[in-house]
C-alpha cells in the first residue's frame, strides 16, 4: 500500500464519529441514538463529544502510522484534525 495523505485524511475523518458511536453503546445504549444526539444538541456538548473522538481517533491514528512509517498518511491525519479545528471554530459563531 502506498503512503498517500488520503490514506490518513480519509480514516482521520471517520474515525472520530466510530469513536462517538463506541461512546453512546458503551455509555449511554438505553437511548436511542436519535435521543443521545437530541440530547447532546439540547446540553449544546456535541463538539465537546465529537472533539473527544477527534482527539482520541485522530491520536491513535497518527501514532499508528507513524510507527508504520506512513509519513503522508501521518500528515492526512494531522488535515483532518485541522478540518474539524476550523469546522469547530466557525461553527460557534
Amino acid at each position: 500500500m502506498k503512503d498517500r495523505i488520503l490514506l490518513g485524511l480519509i480514516p482521520g475523518l471517520i474515525a472520530p464519529f466510530l469513536i462517538v458511536f463506541l461512546f453512546w453503546i458503551f455509555r449511554f445504549h438505553y437511548l436511542r441514538l436519535e435521543e443521545f444526539i437530541q440530547q447532546a444538541v439540547f446540553l449544546k456538548i456535541q463538539f465537546k463529544i465529537i472533539a473527544l473522538g477527534v482527539f482520541f481517533a485522530d491520536l491513535a491514528l497518527f501514532y499508528l502510522f507513524l510507527h508504520l512509517n506512513k509519513n503522508n498518511a501521518s500528515k492526512g491525519v494531522i488535515i483532518a484534525v485541522f478540518f474539524y479545528f476550523f469546522l469547530f471554530l466557525f461553527s460557534n459563531l
